[in-house]
């Protein structure tokens, strides 16, 4: 049984998001982006497995955006997920067929 007041349900409160989330997420982008401009640099790796560690890289920071900036890490967002993850999907599909073509 949930509580309530005056009839009213009471919602639990959400702890605010710390300060040191953004902080550290952002420390982390700078790094990802450090790492691929070190790499494409100093040319350390053929020029194939240097596009993928960027892919991949890349991939990363828009995780972190997403579930830092965009606070999808929050209860109650598992539709916009579902919707974003659908969509990459689509466009990895498409983007494979058209190379394929």
């Amino acid at each position: 049984m949930e509580p309530r007041l005056n009839n009213q349900p009471v919602k639990p409160v959400q702890k605010p998001a710390s300060p040191w989330k953004y902080v550290l997420s952002f420390f982390w982008m700078i790094v990802f982006t450090a790492i691929a401009f070190v790499l494409v640099w100093g040319e350390y790796l053929n020029p194939e497995a240097t596009f993928w560690v960027i892919t991949f890289l890349a991939s990363l920071q828009v995780l972190l955006q997403l579930f830092t900036f965009m606070h999808l890490d929050q209860k109650g967002q598992s539709m916009p997920i579902i919707f974003m993850g659908l969509g990459i999907l689509i466009a990895v599909i498409s983007a494979v067929g058209i190379v394929l073509m």
